[in-house]
């Protein structure tokens, strides 16, 4: 299907753009359903500007008042007494170094990709790993506990989506409060923020997503903050890296806000941080999500916002430095 897919959608975007065919078309194999997804969404676009550096601009309807209270709820914090480290391949997350042995970790959305698994796996911890777009695993270990479900994003109807709290009784992991939980599913994440306690949220020492549509309305912007309000209740975010491989961001003043990125969080019942954090991203331990586009810079992240006259949202090749 996806090859029918592919041979469509590229033979329409070479004549809008070679440049963009050549990176999309490279990366395809890798997660076929996000770039068949990007490929539909660039191809109306036929306003190209220098195809090595941007490629299409659109306006995101994005105020001062949501980047200001957006910024806010996304202020990294260091951890006192822990360092970060990388935890997987390109498909990995920047997170807090600090594991146990005999652990349990919840994954859910994989697709093609279980790196970020296989190390918590080498690390000790049993990898309860979820995701029913998926045939089977693309690897295997004896720490892995797949199954064909996903979470419950409180709007589909199919059976194989659960509640967090389902799995955790289903696994018998009711009194554990020192898992792990990562979560990359395609803007189901909001959902299940909605629905998910903060008593339940308490039980994980760390916390990683890939949030998306922060920039695109796809979802409402108050429901946005709300979210991470709540999150912010439990855990203390302490590190932010843009995905490139989506391609869209708003620029204004200093700071550069991206439509999809990736925040990993640290229980404020667990630890301790520190107030005043000079962050400067990314860190020298981040990779790309995707090769085929360059590292995003964010720079001095946690400085106030200087907003200038202009805002710009593009969807392109990212600019290297801030």
């Amino acid at each position: 299907m996806f090859k029918r897919i592919r041979k469509k959608l590229m033979s329409k975007l070479y004549h809008c753009n070679p440049a963009l065919h050549s990176v999309l078309a490279a990366n395809f194999h890798k997660k076929p359903l996000k770039y068949s997804a990007l490929a539909l969404y660039l191809l109306p676009v036929r306003r190209l500007v220098r195809p090595d550096e941007l490629f299409s601009q659109r306006t995101f309807n994005v105020s001062k008042d949501y980047l200001t209270e957006l910024h806010s709820l996304l202020h990294i914090a260091k951890v006192k007494g822990h360092e970060l480290v990388r935890i997987g391949d390109a498909a990995g997350y920047t997170m807090l170094d600090d594991f146990k042995a005999g652990g349990a970790a919840y994954s859910f959305g994989l697709g093609g990709d279980v790196s970020w698994d296989k190390d918590m796996a080498g690390r000790g911890y049993d990898v309860f790993m979820y995701d029913h777009t998926i045939d089977s695993l693309p690897d295997k270990d004896a720490r892995f506990h797949w199954f064909r479900q996903g979470i419950a994003d409180g709007r589909s109807n199919d059976d194989r989506l659960k509640t967090l709290e389902y799995f955790i009784r289903q696994n018998r992991h009711e009194g554990n409060r020192d898992m792990i939980l990562k979560m990359d599913v395609e803007g189901a994440e909001w959902g299940f923020l909605s629905q998910v306690s903060s008593e339940m949220l308490s039980q994980f020492r760390q916390i990683t997503f890939e949030l998306h549509g922060l920039m695109n309305g796809k979802m409402p912007f108050e429901q946005v903050l709300g979210m991470l309000r709540k999150l912010n209740e439990t855990h203390q975010l302490i590190h932010l890296h843009p995905c490139n491989y989506n391609m869209s961001y708003v620029e204004w003043g200093n700071k550069r806000w991206f439509n999809v990125i990736e925040a990993s969080y640290a229980s404020r019942e667990a630890y301790s941080f520190e107030g005043d954090y000079d962050v400067v991203l990314p860190l020298k331990i981040d990779r790309p999500c995707s090769d085929g586009w360059p590292e995003p810079a964010l720079g001095h992240w946690n400085d106030p916002i200087e907003y200038g006259d202009m805002m710009t949202s593009v969807i392109g090749m990212i600019p290297s430095s801030l």
